[in-house]
Protein backbone atom coordinates (compact mmCIF):
# COMPACT_ATOMS: atom_id res chain seq x y z
CA UNK A 1 0.00 0.00 0.00
CA UNK A 2 2.88 2.31 0.76
CA UNK A 3 4.86 1.99 -2.09
CA UNK A 4 1.25 2.40 -4.26
CA UNK A 5 0.44 5.74 -2.74
CA UNK A 6 3.77 7.13 -2.74
CA UNK A 7 4.12 6.17 -6.62
CA UNK A 8 1.04 9.03 -6.91
CA UNK A 9 2.36 11.37 -4.33
CA UNK A 10 -0.36 10.55 -1.53
CA UNK A 11 1.50 9.13 1.35
CA UNK A 12 2.03 12.81 2.43
CA UNK A 13 -1.62 12.91 3.38
CA UNK A 14 -1.41 9.99 5.68
CA UNK A 15 0.06 8.62 8.69
CA UNK A 16 0.82 5.22 7.40
CA UNK A 17 2.16 4.07 10.91
CA UNK A 18 -1.27 3.89 12.51
CA UNK A 19 -2.78 1.77 9.42
CA UNK A 20 -2.88 -2.20 10.06
CA UNK A 21 -1.44 -4.49 7.70
CA UNK A 22 -2.11 -8.23 6.66
CA UNK A 23 0.30 -9.50 9.73
CA UNK A 24 -1.53 -7.44 12.38
CA UNK A 25 -4.91 -10.02 12.71
CA UNK A 26 -7.80 -11.77 10.53
CA UNK A 27 -9.70 -10.61 8.46
CA UNK A 28 -10.33 -7.13 6.82
CA UNK A 29 -13.00 -5.78 9.63
CA UNK A 30 -10.69 -6.61 12.49
CA UNK A 31 -7.86 -4.41 10.99
CA UNK A 32 -9.97 -1.64 10.05
CA UNK A 33 -10.54 -1.96 14.02
CA UNK A 34 -7.00 -2.23 15.09
CA UNK A 35 -6.41 1.05 12.71
CA UNK A 36 -9.15 3.24 14.18
CA UNK A 37 -7.90 2.20 17.50
CA UNK A 38 -4.07 3.26 16.89
CA UNK A 39 -5.25 6.44 15.21
CA UNK A 40 -7.83 7.31 17.98
CA UNK A 41 -10.49 7.60 15.16
CA UNK A 42 -14.02 6.80 15.16
CA UNK A 43 -15.59 4.70 12.35
CA UNK A 44 -17.59 7.92 10.98
CA UNK A 45 -14.05 9.90 10.72
CA UNK A 46 -12.57 7.77 8.55
CA UNK A 47 -12.18 6.78 5.13
CA UNK A 48 -11.13 3.10 3.85
CA UNK A 49 -9.46 2.55 -0.28
CA UNK A 50 -9.98 -1.10 -1.14
CA UNK A 51 -9.74 -3.00 -4.75
CA UNK A 52 -11.68 -5.78 -4.03
CA UNK A 53 -15.20 -6.76 -2.38
CA UNK A 54 -14.32 -8.29 0.04
CA UNK A 55 -12.03 -5.11 0.86
CA UNK A 56 -15.71 -3.41 0.22
CA UNK A 57 -17.30 -5.28 2.87
CA UNK A 58 -14.84 -5.40 5.47
CA UNK A 59 -15.22 -1.52 5.15
CA UNK A 60 -18.89 -1.54 5.77
CA UNK A 61 -18.76 -3.73 8.00
CA UNK A 62 -16.26 -1.95 10.15
CA UNK A 63 -18.53 0.84 9.52
CA UNK A 64 -16.46 3.11 7.55
CA UNK A 65 -16.60 4.57 4.62
CA UNK A 66 -15.75 2.89 1.46
CA UNK A 67 -14.10 3.74 -1.38
CA UNK A 68 -13.10 1.29 -4.04
CA UNK A 69 -10.51 1.77 -6.88
CA UNK A 70 -10.44 -0.62 -9.86
CA UNK A 71 -7.31 -1.17 -10.06
CA UNK A 72 -7.27 -4.86 -9.54
CA UNK A 73 -8.95 -8.04 -10.70
CA UNK A 74 -12.55 -6.12 -9.75
CA UNK A 75 -14.83 -4.49 -12.13
CA UNK A 76 -16.12 -1.14 -11.37
CA UNK A 77 -19.45 -2.59 -11.14
CA UNK A 78 -18.60 -5.51 -9.03
CA UNK A 79 -16.99 -2.66 -6.31
CA UNK A 80 -19.93 -0.68 -6.63
CA UNK A 81 -22.45 -3.77 -6.67
CA UNK A 82 -20.14 -4.36 -3.29
CA UNK A 83 -20.97 -1.48 -1.61
CA UNK A 84 -18.78 0.95 -2.37
CA UNK A 85 -19.51 4.68 -1.40
CA UNK A 86 -17.53 5.36 -4.47
CA UNK A 87 -15.73 3.79 -6.80
CA UNK A 88 -12.31 5.57 -9.06
CA UNK A 89 -10.88 3.78 -11.67
CA UNK A 90 -7.15 4.78 -10.42
CA UNK A 91 -5.05 6.49 -8.24
CA UNK A 92 -2.83 8.74 -11.02
CA UNK A 93 -5.34 11.60 -10.54
CA UNK A 94 -4.66 13.19 -6.84
CA UNK A 95 -7.16 15.39 -7.62
CA UNK A 96 -9.87 13.70 -7.91
CA UNK A 97 -8.62 11.13 -4.86
CA UNK A 98 -8.43 14.30 -2.94
CA UNK A 99 -11.31 15.16 -4.03
CA UNK A 100 -13.53 11.96 -3.55
CA UNK A 101 -11.26 11.93 -0.29
CA UNK A 102 -12.71 15.11 1.21
CA UNK A 103 -16.18 14.85 -0.03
Amino acid sequence: AEVKLATFGLDSYLRLEEGAYGEDGEGRPELLRLALERANVTGPKAVFLGDTPADVAGGRAAGVRTIAVATGKASADELKDAGAESVLDGLADAAQVLAVLRA
